[in-house]
């Protein structure tokens, strides 16, 4: 549902972004948003997409107020997702192409 309003409201500050993931708590507060942002990064926008992201995140909000059929629904936060980032540095360690010392990559 989020990808899907994320793309119809086609904020281009947010193209090549991927959500990758959503946990909601348990009492159904909170649903934190995970998002990739590689080539964002990449490009040193990611402060961009993060604007964009709080500005899209009211829209969104009240998409899903509107969808689920519940008595309260979750507040959304947008958050990054290192897993894919994190993983290309340790295959970057591994095979010697940076040293595991800096966190520059």
């Amino acid at each position: 549902m989020v990808a899907n309003e994320l793309e119809r409201i086609g904020d281009e500050r947010l193209d090549l972004v991927t959500i990758t993931g959503v946990r909601i708590d348990n009492e159904l507060a909170r649903a934190e948003v995970f998002y990739s942002a590689m080539t964002a990064e990449d490009e040193g926008r990611i402060d961009e997409v993060r604007e964009a992201f709080d500005d899209v995140r009211w829209p969104i909000q009240q998409v899903v107020n509107r969808t689920v059929r519940a008595r309260r629904t979750p507040q959304i936060e947008f958050l990054p997702d290192d897993t894919l980032s994190s993983a290309l540095r340790i295959e970057d360690i591994l095979a010697g192409r940076v040293d595991p010392s800096t966190d520059d990559g």
